[in-house]
């Protein structure tokens, strides 16, 4: 008789300097390193939206020992691929490489972490690649809906202003007030090292305490606002060490239980009243529309509620509403139902694209009633257990690869403070019924405001009446 298999564990190690990392094993020949600051969008002071963004492009950069590109190109030439991503709740540095590149990523990273060159220089590269990342969205002709979703979804929040920033709000930022709010924000002791992929245990926790272990924690530094007069320079950090890999340099001294620059916690205001918002796309081919409900923040008790809904209603092509509204009635050509839960607060938006010939405010009256049927309407036996197998296939990591398996773990953490939340999601959304989904969409969508934005083509702005 075989033992029975353990459920993995999710807690991340700390090493002394206050860094947290975690490893889980992937089956195949690659592995994928992520590192993930607890800094995002919902941290830029008022009137410096995007500084987050320019840091982690600045730590993205060159570094002490490496010169600008000289990271992408040692990835590039391993055959591997590497990405920086930038969220409303954290900032984050992922590569994917060949397994056996591992320690050569390692190593690099390290000196990313510890060592990033914070100069003019560097600065003004890193303001014209925030630029360049800013206008990119807006070449998709539904951009401006898709900006109005956040602006007006959210009340109150800094969630309304996004992650990627305001190029302009940056443009006079100078080096101190980087240097500052980098030290009080991208320290070790904000981070997290997530690791999976193709390694061997022992020889990977080696490496983990040899390159990362030597990195000093920065000294408490309080960022208040830019118009302030900026704090001093970030203090020097050690070098990491040279490769090839060595016995574990000594601990660095363990840093304070909380950093003294932790953020205050962020509450966004109720919406008071259903609202309807018109817009024009000059551009886009097809009118669309967009339904926003408020919902909490990620780490509430109702968020398997939330998932099973959305599973139901929008998850892959048998959704209901990709069943009866472009299936069935053909009112939509494409459709989607977003689930955006954040650290403070989140939003759920049902957003479709008219089919040809219908206009934006009757397919937001038939997406909306398509949505609240869900409280009216059964839920049969074989439509709630189809939607668990399709969430639970979403869920489970089993056939993951070394890359998704990194960022989603990199970002339950951040988001929920909890790498392994999803699992416990799972074990409380698998025991919901069909009728306690009904009863809690009553009272959560269908008795709430809701936010309209009706975006036809070629018509005049404003506040529908």
């Amino acid at each position: 008789m075989s033992a029975p298999v353990s459920a993995p564990s999710f807690e991340p190690q700390r090493l002394p300097n206050g860094l947290l990392w975690l490893a889980r094993p992937v089956a195949g020949t690659q592995a994928a390193v992520r590192v993930v600051y607890r800094c995002g969008g919902r941290d830029d002071p008022t009137g410096r939206s995007g500084l987050s963004h320019l840091v982690l492009r600045l730590v993205a950069g060159a570094s002490r020992y490496m010169e600008p590109g000289q990271f992408h190109r040692l990835v590039a030439a391993s055959g591997g691929r590497s990405r920086i991503e930038i969220d409303e709740d954290f900032a984050a540095l992922q590569t994917v490489v060949p397994a056996q590149q591992l320690e050569r990523v390692l190593w690099a990273e390290a000196e990313r972490m510890s060592n990033p060159r914070l100069d003019a220089e560097t600065l003004a590269s890193a303001r014209l690649q925030l630029r360049q990342a800013v206008q990119e969205p807006q070449l998709n002709p539904y951009a401006r809906l898709d900006l109005a979703v956040q602006r007006h979804g959210y009340l109150t929040h800094p969630y309304q202003r996004g992650a990627l920033g305001d190029p302009e709000q940056l443009k006079d930022v100078d080096i101190e007030t980087v240097r500052a709010f980098h030290a009080a924000r991208f320290g070790c002791d904000r981070a997290l090292l997530v690791v999976t992929g193709a390694f061997d245990e022992a020889t990977l926790a080696r490496w983990v305490s040899h390159y990362f272990g030597s990195i000093r924690p920065p000294l408490p530094v309080a960022f208040a606002s830019p118009s302030l007069p900026p704090s001093s320079q970030a203090p020097s950090q050690a070098p990491v060490a040279a490769m090839p890999a060595s016995p574990a340099s000594p601990a660095a001294p363990a840093p304070p239980a909380l950093p003294a620059s932790e953020p205050r916690e962020l509450r966004e205001s109720r919406r008071p009243q259903s609202q309807t918002l018109k817009l024009s796309l000059a551009q886009a081919p097809l009118p669309a529309a967009a339904l926003v409900w408020q919902v909490p923040r990620a780490d509430d008790a109702s968020t398997p509620m939330w998932q099973l809904a959305w599973a139901l209603l929008g998850l892959g092509r048998s959704g209901r509403l990709t069943d009866t509204l472009v299936d069935e009635k053909a009112l939509a050509h494409q459709l989607s139902l977003r689930l955006d839960q954040h650290r403070d607060a989140g939003l759920l938006v049902a957003q479709a694209l008219a089919a040809h010939g219908q206009a934006a405010a009757p397919l937001a009256q038939a997406l909306q009633q398509e949505v609240v049927r869900l409280a009216d309407e059964p839920v049969t036996a074989e439509e709630l257990d189809k939607a668990k197998a399709m969430l639970r296939r979403e869920t489970l990591s089993v056939e993951w690869t070394a890359d998704r398996l990194a960022r989603a773990l990199g970002t339950a953490w951040a988001v929920r403070g909890d790498a392994g939340a999803a699992s416990k999601d799972m074990a409380a959304w698998m025991k919901l019924s069909g009728a306690e989904l009904q009863l809690f969409w009553r009272k959560q969508v269908v008795q709430a405001p809701v936010l309209t934005l009706l975006a036809d083509i070629g018509t005049a702005a404003g506040v529908a009446a």
